[in-house]
């Protein structure tokens, strides 16, 4: 599995955050439409101001009261998404250095970040300082235990 790719979690988690955007707007876009008629209704129809049980003075701050909800809501939600994510983009520590015989060994899998299977290992002396450690992967671990489920 590359590292660039998404992971079923995170898929889960984007997904809920697209729905609970999308319901914030359309109720911030349904409670404007509302206050739009609320002043139809007081200015240009002339209903009186108690028309529709509060006056327009309270459903105006409801709105701005709503609004204000959902956009807390919004950067909560967002806030929470963005910082999982970096918490799944940031690498792992790396292990203390290894030494054999007091060299500094420096270690590459091939293919990358493969684990399992059987891996064919060679040390190359680079100097009298340090040895290059060259895993390759000779067999995957499908290939020994059969497809897993």
């Amino acid at each position: 599995m590359e590292a660039t790719e998404q992971s079923w979690g995170e898929e889960q988690q984007k997904q809920r955050l697209l729905k609970a955007t999308k319901f914030f707007i359309l109720i911030t876009v349904l409670y404007t439409l509302w206050i739009a008629i609320i002043i139809l209704g007081v200015y240009f129809l002339e209903l009186g101001n108690k028309w529709a049980i509060l006056s327009m003075e309270q459903w105006i701050l409801t709105a701005i009261a709503l609004i204000a909800i959902a956009i807390g809501l919004e950067l909560v939600l967002l806030i929470r998404y963005t910082l999982s994510r970096k918490k799944q983009e940031q690498p792992e520590q790396k292990n203390q250095k290894e030494y054999v015989q007091g060299k500094l060994v420096h270690s590459y899998t091939i293919p990358a970040d493969s684990k399992g299977g059987i891996f064919s290992k060679t040390y190359i002396l680079v100097d009298e300082d340090r040895v290059l450690n060259i895993r390759y992967q000779m067999i995957p671990p499908n290939d020994l235990w059969g497809q897993q489920q």
